[in-house]
């Protein structure tokens, strides 16, 4: 009877996994995108945003200039210190019509949709809010950080099993502005999302081996997505254009990373989001929470994500 009703429970799950599409479907990253995330614990995908939506990001950062305000993240060791702090602008995605609208399309935008069903799994949010970094030459850097994998930490974690990946929370770092290799900006430690002990701090503030800190080149319009897990910060500006670098952050559909106490109810300006994109900014849940298809229009609510 149990052997009876062990074979039973485990076709109905596969008959709800295959009519609710729990898995990955769509366009699922390639096998290059896949050793590549698998090997460094990040992933340069170039070319994710059209120069459209490049210039409609820019000028809505134009037009809002006044919003910029400053980082209050200022642990930069003494290697990473700048003449100034970097900038940062927030609360875009409740900006006034029209500059708000390209944030909020890269809330469920298709071509991220495969990224993070293969990252988190079918039924994933947004963590945090949204934020761009910015600053000119001289702009100050930020010591490496991130959990690896000395010890487990169920908010910021990689694994791989059964032909799978899953992640903790992971961050979507849109380049509005070239880098080039030195010029300073997003950095990370490849690999060191398996790292197994504990990163040394001269290794973290850039003072010794700094070769295994790698300054991510990228043209305008490239995404880089990468594991929170994955030691990475900030080297000091030092091109005389200005950085823009536009962050989005996701995690799984059950975890949520910032932490606190908050309200279910939703601000009245997510009301005008559609459909899709008010399923990323649902609160941390399972049952029947709202998973989006691959068409980033379309969703669905099965009893189980």
């Amino acid at each position: 009877m149990a052997g009876e009703y062990g074979v039973s429970f485990a076709l109905e799950y596969r008959r709800a996994v295959d009519e609710n599409h729990l898995f990955t479907e769509g366009n699922p990253l390639n096998d290059t995108e896949k050793f590549l995330f698998d090997l460094q614990g990040f992933l340069k995908v170039p070319g994710f945003l059209s120069d459209a939506e490049v210039n409609a990001l820019n000028d809505a950062f134009a037009a809002n200039a006044d919003k910029r305000g400053e980082d209050g993240n200022r642990n930069a060791p003494k290697k990473m210190i700048g003449t100034q702090p970097r900038g940062m602008f927030t609360g875009m995605l409740e900006w006034p019509k029209p500059h708000c609208l390209p944030f909020r399309n890269l809330l469920a935008h298709k071509k991220l949709i495969p990224y993070l069903n293969t990252l988190h799994g079918r039924g994933w949010r947004m963590d945090h809010a949204p934020f761009m970094l910015t600053g000119g030459k001289g702009s100050e850097g930020l010591i490496m950080h991130g959990s690896t994998s000395r010890a487990f930490d169920g908010s910021q974690y990689y694994n791989y099993a059964n032909g799978q990946m899953r992640c903790g929370m992971i961050v979507c770092q849109f380049q509005l502005a070239d880098v080039e290799e030195g010029d300073g900006g997003l950095a990370v430690i490849p690999g060191s999302h398996k790292a197994n002990f504990s990163c040394p701090h001269a290794i973290a503030a850039w003072e010794e081996h700094e070769e295994v800190i790698y300054n991510i080149p990228c043209k305008a319009g490239d995404m880089v997505i990468f594991n929170e897990c994955t030691l990475h910060g900030t080297l000091p500006w030092t091109a005389e254009r200005e950085r823009r670098s536009l962050l989005y952050r996701y995690s799984p559909m059950y975890l949520h990373f910032a932490g606190g106490t908050y309200a279910s109810v939703q601000p009245e300006w997510v009301s005008e989001l559609t459909e899709a994109q008010q399923a990323v900014l649902e609160p941390p849940y399972i049952y029947n929470r709202p998973l989006i298809e691959d068409d980033g229009e379309t969703v669905v609510r099965p009893r189980r994500g």
